[in-house]
């Protein structure tokens, strides 16, 4: 066969379908590769959620803080935080954790409130955040385990600075915590 394709620019017919063929083979491969990373992560089962159930405490500072997780049953999740400050001054949360479409929405309803949506954006094994970036503060709300200890962080902005507050409990109820004098 000539090699005079070189010098005229033109290709062999002969090669025409192999260099189709890659380029095809290119494209789809692209196609592939971009479209997959586009698709979001299913959302976990309600199984996958379990490890944050159960009876949570902390006690420090004369502030007790008591969390409790019913479920996962139905695709939900229900929470409860009631709060005692040194004080005595009491306040309270009801949260709610419900599988909503192909998405996980924590609703937050602190003292009575309307509640307010927060969607899952992260999730692993004993890992969990939600988040509303249309509300100021908190806008994200992480929970995860360590060990036997839950933690939950709330992050956003307060007077126009980043700002946020963790929790450390430990299995148990207000009644494991040491009394105060």
């Amino acid at each position: 066969m000539s090699q005079s394709y070189k010098a005229t620019g033109t290709t062999p017919t002969m090669l025409v379908p192999a260099i189709e063929r890659n380029r095809m083979r290119t494209t789809i491969a692209f196609l592939l590769a971009t479209t997959t990373s586009c698709i979001a992560p299913a959302a976990p089962a309600a199984g996958d959620l379990a490890w944050l159930s159960g009876d949570w405490r902390r006690c420090k500072d004369g502030e007790i803080v008591e969390e409790r997780w019913l479920g996962p049953r139905g695709d939900m999740l229900l929470g409860a935080n009631l709060t005692t400050s040194r004080s005595g001054k009491a306040s309270y949360e009801t949260l709610r954790i419900a599988r909503e479409g192909d998405a996980w929405i924590l609703w937050a309803s602190p003292m009575g409130r309307v509640p307010v949506p927060f969607r899952m954006v992260e999730s692993g094994a004993a890992r969990a955040v939600f988040a509303n970036p249309e509300h100021v503060f908190p806008a994200r709300i992480h929970y995860w385990r360590e060990g036997d200890e839950l933690l939950a962080r709330i992050e956003g902005t307060l007077r126009d600075k980043p700002a946020a507050v963790e929790w450390r409990f430990a299995k148990g109820t207000a009644a494991d915590c040491p009394r105060q004098p």
